[in-house]
């Protein structure tokens, strides 16, 4: 019978509030507001790209099986980038927009990201799931 008790050390875990993370936002759309959604998206990620040199990566991809349900794929610079992200005027507009355009939001955020940036999204109005890297390494930056 194999003894699992080594606890797995800490200093393996170099990712945290200054190293870049995935961050992916699920957005269902209500029937009706297909194509006025679509232009509050991309009005959204123009203002992004022009407003947020900290999200290296953003693009809104269609579900292939559900034509009304998107995702939004992120990749943040650091912490700092993703707290400028949800208060950006763009941002909190298009979120705005989805309350009333759209009938389901949640996000998933892949990388270790610091406890006041957790506390920062627990405070949104759609949940949030973290997953801490364990290890790994990044090139983006």
């Amino acid at each position: 019978q194999a003894r699992c008790t080594k606890r797995w050390p800490a200093e393996r875990m170099p990712f945290g509030e200054s190293t870049p993370f995935i961050l992916i936002a699920r957005c269902h759309v209500k029937q009706d507001c297909l194509a006025a959604y679509l232009e509050a998206a991309e009005v959204a990620d123009k203002a992004v790209k022009e407003s947020e040199p900290g999200m290296l990566h953003h693009t809104f991809d269609q579900d292939p099986t559900d034509p009304l349900a998107f995702t939004w794929s992120e990749v943040y610079k650091d912490d700092a980038s993703l707290l400028f992200h949800l208060t950006n005027p763009p941002l909190v507009k298009f979120v705005e927009q989805h309350g009333e355009m759209g009938d389901d939001f949640s996000v998933e955020i892949y990388g270790t990201i610091a406890p006041a940036t957790k506390e920062a999204c627990n405070a949104l109005p759609f949940p949030v799931k973290y997953f801490d890297t364990k290890f790994g390494y990044s090139r983006v930056a």
